[in-house]
């Protein structure tokens, strides 16, 4: 009989305020198309900004990170990874990732995966050293999850 855990998952996503932010951009970009009479510049620029809103929005939906019993799953706009706790060696907070500081997992031959750091990073603004400290709070999370399975 197989023993199941009653831990729950931890599980990091983008804030849904974000999401709604950008969902509210590509409604008043769309309105402002449908509703007034803009110039051909100004169409240009709203349904330029409406559009990349809504394709940000939508990654912003899909990427996540959670760490369960079993393992640790980190899922990008195109793809996602997963490594059971076996297989990661290490887990580590990184600077200069995608310009920003992030966790980074370890995983089989010196394979890394880094979380995309929208995930992780505060939404409002910060001081460096208080972010950095956040960061580090997740990744000893991360490793005591891995020590326990």
């Amino acid at each position: 009989m197989s023993e199941v855990s009653t831990s729950r998952p931890l599980s990091w996503r983008v804030p849904p305020q974000l999401t709604a932010v950008l969902l509210l951009v590509t409604t008043g970009c769309a309105a402002i198309n449908l509703y007034t009479h803009p110039s051909a510049a100004l169409r240009a620029l709203t349904i330029a900004l409406g559009v990349a809103s809504l394709c940000c929005a939508l990654a912003y939906l899909r990427m996540f990170l959670v760490a369960d019993d079993e393992g640790v799953g980190v899922r990008f706009i195109g793809r996602e990874r997963w490594f059971d706790w076996s297989e990661v060696e290490g887990i580590e907070v990184v600077t200069g990732v995608r310009g920003s500081a992030t966790v980074r997992l370890r995983g089989p031959g010196g394979a890394t995966v880094d979380v995309p750091p929208s995930l992780l990073q505060p939404v409002r603004p910060t001081r460096r050293p208080v972010a950095m400290r956040q960061l580090e709070a997740v990744a000893r999370q991360l490793e005591a999850r891995r020590r326990a399975a």
